[in-house]
């Protein structure tokens, strides 16, 4: 590292919808997606080939999970995306026409500022990208400015699949379709949930009232590395161990009691202080093969952006149309 260099750090990020296509359009249907792919990914575009075009060599990891990949190249979700943007230029066109009778000069710049912003967004989408966002991103990676990662097939929670048959499956599903979007196998996973489940036996949680034995499951790793896949993504809490935190627990009730039997009847490990997620850390598979690298994710930045209790989703200047 040289005497000018303050440090370094791996930026990843992660795309991941439920599938929505041909499930409504309101709240948690098409617009869901549209809302994404306009206030998201073509930004996240437009600011990568602005950096590119500027003589700029952006490095960065971003997953784009099988699901997500499927609806954006989907035709339907392209001609709807098209006539989502229409819709909201036409609203705020009503807008301007609204605020111009009254007078409302703040309102009627508001307005304006969302006519341009969904224009634009539609002659991005159409003309620069061809409609093709899966096809704008692949561009990136080909060109060295992304290193696009895969997810769960289906977004399954990998530490309570009960089979190994069923990882396998989430796994060679989403390196398939990865190859089929993007052209090339994925280098790395962003594991769902960032859970990680290592090889140990085990008993489903309904079995264990039932006084069924407990059977052998083999480690995630085991089952990437098959997969030829090199490094997975974590929470810290994986890594470091320690009192898990429950979310939401003031707001349902049922969550509140299930919680309680939780921590009656578990005995949280010691959180391992020496382990530090700013370090990768290898994973040798049971079976042999080769090893998997694991990175944890930021404590800090990650609840800046995913929390929103403490990060910016909470604040009452963040769009979220889900509040």
């Amino acid at each position: 590292m040289s005497q000018n260099t303050l440090g370094r750090f791996t930026f990843v990020l992660h795309a991941h919808l439920p599938y929505v296509v041909n499930h409504g359009r309101w709240p948690h249907g098409m617009d869901w997606l549209n809302e994404a792919a306009a206030e998201t990914y073509i930004r996240l575009l437009d600011a990568l080939n602005g950096l590119v075009e500027e003589g700029l060599e952006p490095r960065l990891s971003i997953d784009i999970s099988p699901v997500l990949a499927e609806q954006l190249a989907d035709p339907f979700f392209k001609s709807e995306f098209a006539a989502y943007l229409d819709q909201k230029v036409e609203a705020a066109e009503d807008d301007i026409r609204y605020f111009t009778k009254v007078r409302d000069e703040g309102l009627l710049e508001t307005a304006r500022f969302w006519r341009e912003f969904y224009s634009r967004t539609k002659e991005r989408f159409q003309e620069t990208y061809g409609s093709d966002l899966v096809g704008a991103f692949r561009r990136l990676q080909e060109r060295g400015v992304l290193d696009i990662m895969t997810c769960g097939a289906t977004h399954g929670y990998f530490p309570l699949l009960s089979q190994d048959v069923s990882i396998r499956a989430q796994v060679e599903t989403a390196v398939r379709t990865h190859k089929r979007h993007f052209h090339a196998p994925p280098r790395g996973i962003w594991v769902p949930e960032c859970a990680y489940r290592p090889a140990y036996n085990w008993i489903p949680p309904v079995d264990s009232t039932l006084g069924r034995a407990p059977y052998p499951r083999r480690g995630v790793e085991d089952f990437l590395s098959e997969a030829h896949i090199r490094y997975f993504i974590i929470d810290s809490a994986m890594l470091k161990g320690g009192q898990a935190v429950g979310v939401y627990l003031e707001r349902y009730q049922a969550l509140q009691s299930l919680w309680d039997q939780f921590e009656r009847e578990t005995q949280p490990k010691p959180e391992l202080v020496e382990r530090s997620p700013y370090d990768v850390f290898l994973l040798q598979p049971s079976h042999g093969g080769e090893p998997v690298a694991v990175l944890a994710r930021d404590p800090r930045t990650g609840m800046q952006v995913w929390s929103a209790e403490w990060g910016y989703p909470g604040d009452g200047w963040y769009l979220d149309f889900h509040k």
